[in-house]
């Protein structure tokens, strides 16, 4: 097949980890897709976190041959607080180079590098697809803002879109609410680095880096917001007749982290529940291969990348049954699905696998075979690779 040449946008990219799963799905999508043989170019800003920014140079190439453009934010804090991010130099770089690309993938809604993409594809020719990754929606904070950025833009980015793309069907369903058609609706999930998990993370590294004692370990690790439901995981925590188990909350404060410390010492949690910070890169591994459980309660989880990599890692995973989350851990197995928001289902679910820890982790193991055979990069690329072809075809 001819290499094709293709352009991602994102806000954010490899190494900015205070801002979730969407850096590293692009980063292994543009990877995989160069693995392939094409021509990958990535957009992105200097986003990283909230004090810094991505140390990276202006223009560089990745050892699978990506090339990564990297336009700083105007404000770092606006970046991160109020999730604006304002590339210096990239409507510059697009109204020359934008009709160089033979198609173009957008990530995540309302955000500004997003809009300048689709504004100069648009005028070029050049199809693109549009990846929310559980952005859609209009939940959590600025409810307003984001219904406003709507009206001015966001509804042109949909329109001028050749195809929306979903990573489950649960995802699929919440386009569908958004009166996206569905012929222009395609599934096809997120990866899973495995390079990442070549080299097995060290068991024990975790526990003494954080000076924890013996005993079971509940793990929760993501971003710190209200939608990840860390009030329902304290709770069930609480009731889990376990006085040796400690809970482990990791992840940057984007909302969440006062009320869930408020919650915890009122519950009188905080003498067996540790509050690690944004944990990175091979950190992130050695909590997930220490944990017993990783604990994934979240609302409004259209995938749940976490929990798939806590398999990979051998531990077994607790989800909410909301949305894509739970349907993705029904399909691998591994762990449990509870309904969202139960605490007491919750608390039951993490005595059966402190219970039970070996068979769990036998469990987690199974699912790993199929997590690496259905998310890996080879073949997410693949369904990818086929959706631009239909779309140039299209175009």
């Amino acid at each position: 097949m001819q290499p094709l040449r293709i352009l991602h946008v994102t806000p954010y990219f490899t190494d900015a980890w205070g801002y979730g799963g969407i850096p590293r799905i692009a980063h292994s999508l543009a990877r995989g897709l160069a693995r392939r043989g094409h021509h990958v170019t990535v957009c992105t800003t200097d986003a990283c976190e909230p004090s810094t920014r991505l140390p990276a140079p202006p223009v560089s190439r990745t050892p699978d041959g990506v090339e990564v453009r990297v336009f700083p934010n105007l404000s770092n804090h606006l970046a991160y607080h109020l999730q604006l991010f304002l590339p210096i130099g990239l409507d510059a770089y697009l109204r020359r180079h934008a009709d160089t690309f033979d198609v173009a993938h957008l990530h995540a809604c309302r955000n500004v590098p997003g809009v300048i993409a689709a504004y100069h594809l648009r005028r070029a020719g050049v199809p693109y697809v549009l990846a929310p990754n559980g952005t859609a929606l209009r939940i959590e904070r600025r409810r307003l803002a984001k219904r406003a950025f709507d009206l001015i833009a966001g509804g042109r980015i949909i329109a001028g879109a050749a195809r929306v793309l979903a990573v489950s069907q649960a995802e699929r369903r919440q386009l569908r609410e958004w009166d996206i058609a569905a012929p222009a609706i395609r599934v096809i999930p997120n990866p899973v680095d495995l390079d990442e998990f070549a080299t097995p993370a060290t068991i024990g590294a975790f526990r003494r880096r954080s000076a924890l004692p013996p005993g079971p370990l509940v793990l929760f690790l993501g971003k710190l917001t209200p939608r990840k439901r860390l009030d329902v995981l304290a709770r069930a925590f609480a009731r889990v007749d376990r006085s040796d188990a400690w809970l482990v909350i990791a992840g940057n404060d984007m909302g969440a982290d006062v009320d869930t410390r408020a919650l915890v010492r009122a519950l009188g949690l905080d003498r067996r529940t540790v509050f690690t910070g944004l944990l990175r890169a091979r950190e992130r591994l050695e909590a997930l291969a220490d944990a017993d459980v990783l604990v994934y309660p979240s609302q409004h989880e259209i995938f749940g990348l976490v929990p798939l990599e806590a398999l990979l890692s051998g531990t077994p995973v607790i989800v909410a049954d909301d949305s894509g989350c739970g349907e993705i851990v029904r399909a691998t197995g591994g762990g449990q699905v509870v309904p969202l928001g139960d605490a007491d289902a919750l608390a039951r679910a993490i005595e059966r696998v402190l219970e039970d820890p070996s068979g769990w982790r036998a469990a987690a193991a199974d699912a790993a075979v199929r997590v690496r055979a259905a998310y890996g990069e080879a073949p997410v690329c693949a369904q990818l690779d086929q959706l631009y072809t239909e779309m140039i075809a299209s175009a």
